[in-house]
């Protein structure tokens, strides 16, 4: 299934590498059309972020690319939307679970 899309990492990536410059690029990927990027943790050397990515048809092998040559990696995929709208979940769903 293709169309829209949104993706959630989590990345560690060293604390002297630029956010500005890492969104920079991972808007440059074929098929993004949005990035956010968080900084969820900071320490001396590395910076925990949580990256979202929005677009068409994203080329995820391209996304971690840009992030491995940034000396950075993924520790997870948090989540995962495709189709042709982007669907929303209620966070009080997984409260309840």
């Amino acid at each position: 299934m293709g169309g829209l899309r949104r993706v959630v990492l989590d990345v560690d990536i060293p604390s002297s590498v630029s956010t500005v410059e890492l969104a920079d690029r991972l808007g440059r990927v074929s098929g993004v059309k949005a990035v956010n990027v968080t900084v969820t943790d900071t320490d001396v050397e590395v910076l925990g972020l949580v990256i979202v990515i929005e677009g068409d048809n994203i080329n995820y092998d391209d996304v971690k690319r840009v992030i491995e040559d940034l000396g950075g990696a993924i520790r997870s995929i948090d989540q995962v939307i495709v189709g042709e709208y982007i669907l929303e979940l209620n966070p009080q769903l997984l409260k309840e679970r």
